[in-house]
């Protein structure tokens, strides 16, 4: 069974704020076992702690790294969580600031290299470029179907600046290069700041669809959950996974009689509203299920948005766990990997509402989508239409 965890957000960090960081010093890390035991000690830092203190005293070491020890210090970053990443860093940013003459030739190498970390590949960016806007502006456009998501980033902003600077008056123009941005766009925001300049020319992007969120779903509930207790209680519905009767009758919380409904959300990015279904009920629990057709089989990632306690199956497995409530209420919050398989996936989801009063925990909502690890929505057969 895989359960998922919080989605981390990856920061762009520049070199400057790294400037606080930087221990300046004449020396270097000699040797390169030195320098690969310090590494390895920065690699093993762990998001909640284990491994800090060690972490901090191979960065004594790092942070005296000469510039030429550069590139292996970003090919380090191959084999470090986000909190080592940083790390990693700050002692390049201390090699740059000692000064002397960049490995620029490696360094390229780093960033042709796609095989390797997507921060590693945008810091040997960032070195390359910091200062040459005309070589930033040479390279950025072959990044237009780059696996790092941050240099993917910049040549889809790079051609929605050319979108820009085209006459307003050749709407067709303006249409095909944004539309051309939008066929490699994988960033939410970007995708919908797309939309919203395609829209200003007259054309209505399916968001929807060009994201991926399944509309279509059966729901029925709602069941106990109060004091959070139904989280893992198997209702009716949850009994019977893997076979689901859409003409099932089952006894909700208030011993009435509970039945599946069919709903279709016509929201830009999915959201299937149960305050608007199901009704605005706290301490209660809904099933949702769908179908998703999948043309192949094929490794995907499994993401969801929702402020509520979730349990997902698909095809009849438990994969998706996250008893965590009012947290937010972001797209893609939940990330989890499947394996779907050709043809017909079930979709069964448990969304739980706990009895918080606030304003800002009335939200009982989902959106679901099946991507691959780019963001990039995962084929199905007889998809809703999608422009682009």
């Amino acid at each position: 069974m895989l359960i998922s965890s919080f989605r981390i957000c990856q920061s762009l960090f520049t070199l400057s704020m790294f400037g606080v960081l930087v221990v300046l010093s004449s020396q270097k890390v000699t040797g390169d076992d030195s320098l690969a035991d310090a590494l390895k000690a920065v690699c093993a830092v762990e998001a909640h702690g284990a491994g800090h203190e060690s972490a901090v005293e191979a960065m004594k070491a790092l942070n005296k790294a000469s510039i030429d020890q550069v590139p292996e210090i970003i090919k380090a970053m191959d084999d470090a969580n986000q909190v080592s990443q940083n790390w990693l860093r700050s002692a390049v940013v201390s090699a740059v600031a000692r000064g002397g003459e960049m490995p620029s030739e490696a360094i390229k190498s780093i960033l042709d290299d796609q095989a390797r970390s997507s921060m590693g590949r945008l810091l040997a960016f960032e070195l390359l470029t910091d200062g040459d806007e005309v070589l930033a502006t040479q390279l950025i456009p072959g990044f237009i179907d780059d696996p790092s998501l941050p240099l993917r980033y910049k040549a889809v902003a790079a051609l929605i600046e050319k979108a820009d600077s085209i006459s307003e008056d050749d709407s067709q123009a303006v249409i095909g290069c944004l539309g051309v941005a939008m066929k490699h766009a994988r960033d939410v925001g970007q995708i919908q700041a797309i939309a919203s300049k395609i829209a200003d020319h007259g054309v209505q992007v399916n968001l929807q669809a060009q994201l991926g969120f399944l509309p279509n779903w059966h729901i029925v509930g709602s069941f106990d959950n109060k004091d959070m207790a139904g989280f893992d209680v198997a209702h009716g519905p949850e009994q019977a996974i893997g076979m689901i009767d859409l003409n099932a009758t089952y006894k909700d919380m208030d011993g009435n009689d509970a039945t599946w409904k069919e709903v279709s959300t016509i929201n830009p990015v999915g959201n299937v509203d149960l305050n608007d279904y199901i009704g605005k009920i706290k301490g209660a629990t809904v099933y949702a299920l769908t179908n998703f057709k999948s043309l192949e089989a094929c490794d995907a990632e499994i993401r969801i948005g929702t402020a509520n306690a979730t349990k997902i199956w698909i095809n009849g497995e438990l994969v998706m766990v996250n008893e965590i409530y009012h947290n937010s209420n972001s797209i893609d919050k939940f990330i989890g990997k499947v394996k779907l398989k050709e043809g017909d996936n079930q979709i069964f989801m448990k969304v739980c509402q706990n009895e918080q009063k606030e304003p800002w925990a009335q939200d009982w909502q989902f959106q679901f989508r099946f991507c691959d690890a780019s963001g990039k929505p995962t084929a199905q057969a007889a998809p809703p239409a999608a422009r682009y």
